[in-house]
């Protein structure tokens, strides 16, 4: 790619440029990661600002939350029009009215930490669908945009800074042997450490979490 490829008559990257920013939010929904990573390899070679496309990237995915969350809380008359959606909120009614020490109540007691993890982790799903359930407990927004706000920073910036770098690394193979190198080293300290002193403390906290909302979801269940 140059750059000088035509599109609606223009160059890519002039056409970037000039409309970039707009489509980026479309395409972030859309990709994800993928988006902002891709992104951050045209900041690498000028196309774009890497601190507007990391506060588009931030802005839209907690905007989405937002909105998924409002769902939960104020459209309720929306979802009981469906009935997949109608039986989750049936059995989240349940669950809430039930005495006994559910997922519900410990959800709610540590909402900020549960979400916050699934911001940072590969699980758009079902933190997309946690949003909505916040909702629907009638959680504090606050918790939420706080969570969301916080594990969108930390997974806008690694994917963004890959990126950045890797754009500049594939126009010096000399600092792309280098970075690759250090990359990877970084990574596999990273995975060692975690495996040996995170991994089984999340899967005890956040095992019970993930099952009861995979249940909660799946056709199965409802």
């Amino acid at each position: 790619m140059t750059g000088g490829e035509l599109l609606l008559s223009q160059s890519l990257f002039d056409w970037l440029t000039a409309y970039g920013y707009f489509v980026l939010p479309l395409l972030i929904l859309l990709f994800g990661p993928v988006a902002g990573f891709t992104a951050g390899i045209f900041a690498s070679l000028g196309v774009f600002n890497p601190f507007v496309v990391f506060g588009i990237w931030v802005i839209t995915t907690t905007t989405i939350d937002s909105l998924l969350f409002a769902l939960g809380k104020f459209g309720e008359h929306i979802l009981r029009k469906f009935k997949r959606s109608r039986r989750v909120l049936e059995k989240i009614n349940e669950l809430e009215n039930n005495s006994e020490n559910t997922w519900v109540n410990v959800l709610k007691d540590h909402f900020i930490k549960i979400f916050f993890f699934l911001k940072i982790s590969p699980t758009v799903v079902v933190s997309d669908s946690l949003a909505v359930v916040a909702g629907v407990l009638d959680i504090k927004f606050r918790r939420l945009y706080i969570a969301s706000f916080l594990g969108q920073i930390i997974w806008s910036g690694i994917f963004l800074s890959f990126g950045y770098y890797f754009g500049g690394a594939i126009q010096d193979i000399k600092f792309l042997i280098n970075t690759t190198g250090i990359i990877l080293g970084i990574g596999f300290i990273i995975v060692l450490l975690y495996v040996k002193f995170f991994h089984k403390y999340f899967v005890l906290k956040l095992s019970y979490i993930f099952t009861s909302i995979k249940d909660l979801f799946s056709k199965n269940s409802i």
